[in-house]
């Protein structure tokens, strides 16, 4: 037995997948479908005072009525759209959560969600690097401290795979 009346299915059948869904038509169908994630971790490393270096993560901060983790910190990323290729999902992050360029993105991890609270979400993992070293709407954080408002699966899933990912990169190894 098929899910929905012949109302709800004409309905559905009316939208325009190249358009955006807007927040609740978004949320709705983010419960009933697999949303993939666009993950963009920028990543550096500065000077530790007479120790290591230290990592910090470009983090932006989520306007506070937003329906999904209101004024909670948060990598950059995007659902990926209908008929959308991931260059121009990273075209959309640079302009509207970086405020800054891309030099570059590498895939890194997929990290599956199924039990996210809007709905079940596969983020890709990408390692990211900015044109410049200060974007517009973020701040940069010591990977081991963030702000307590981080979105939790940010905190211990997609910094953690990211950093992992950015340090073998960086590693020199000796014969």
């Amino acid at each position: 037995m098929s899910q929905g009346t012949p109302e709800l299915l004409r309905s559905l059948g009316q939208i325009n997948p190249n358009l955006p869904y807007g927040t609740e038509l978004f949320d709705a169908l983010a419960r009933v479908t697999v949303s993939v994630a666009m993950e963009a971790v920028c990543l550096r490393f500065i000077a530790g005072a007479g120790g290591p270096p230290l990592i910090q993560v470009y983090l932006v901060q989520r306007a506070q009525n937003d329906t999904a983790y209101p004024g909670q910190w948060h990598c950059p990323g995007s659902v990926l759209r209908p008929g959308e290729e991931i260059n121009d999902v990273f075209a959309r992050l640079a302009k509207n959560e970086f405020g800054a360029g891309l030099k570059s993105w590498r895939f890194v991890a997929n990290v599956n969600h199924p039990t996210e609270e809007r709905g079940h979400f596969l983020s890709v993992v990408h390692l990211c690097e900015l044109e410049t070293a200060i974007g517009q709407r973020g701040k940069w954080f010591p990977v081991n401290n963030l702000p307590a408002n981080t979105v939790e699966t940010h905190t211990h899933r997609i910094i953690p795979v990211a950093v992992g990912a950015f340090v073998a990169e960086h590693t020199e190894v000796s014969a």
